[in-house]
């Protein structure tokens, strides 16, 4: 069973191998084990330095398990391989799918929309709303909420 609280450790930064992504941060055994389950990826909230918390998953490789990092966590968050950096873990009460208040605005405004995209399997809806919470503005939330929610429609149709 995962911790309640949120569980706090010292990380770094590693270069993985592999061809599509190039730096990883490795959860240490006695971390990965409060989170361990039978099969796949743990979801998980996460915050580095102390800062927002985000969703993300832990990746299983082998027995350890990884967090993927892309060049923008990299640069958000000032990461550089082998300096250490303090990291904080708790499960995601919401599986990745908390929707941005903007997404959930258009769903609760078009009932067919909310229908298809209720439909969709859970890893289909976290790039969604991924594509969606990283809008910088909210008229381009707004707008990316708009234009899936269309897009699911035409395809469900």
């Amino acid at each position: 069973m995962p911790p309640p609280k949120p569980v706090i450790f010292v990380a770094n930064l590693t270069e993985a191998r592999g061809p599509m992504f190039t730096y990883q941060i490795q959860i240490p055994e006695n971390v990965a084990i409060l989170f361990r389950q039978p099969i796949g990826a743990i979801r998980v909230l996460c915050s580095i330095k102390s800062g927002e918390e985000f969703p993300c998953a832990l990746n299983p490789r082998g027995n350890d398990y990884i967090i993927i990092v892309s060049k923008a966590l990299m640069k958000k968050h000032g990461l550089e391989s082998a300096v250490p950096f303090k990291i904080s873990l708790r499960p995601d009460p919401n599986n990745g799918l908390l929707l941005p208040a903007e997404l959930l605005e258009v769903l609760l405004q078009d009932e067919f929309g909310n229908q298809v995209f209720e439909a969709l399997l859970p890893g289909r809806k976290r790039g969604l709303i991924y594509y969606v919470r990283t809008g910088k503005s909210i008229d381009t939330r707004i707008k990316r909420s708009l234009e899936i929610i269309e897009k699911l429609k035409r395809e469900a149709a």
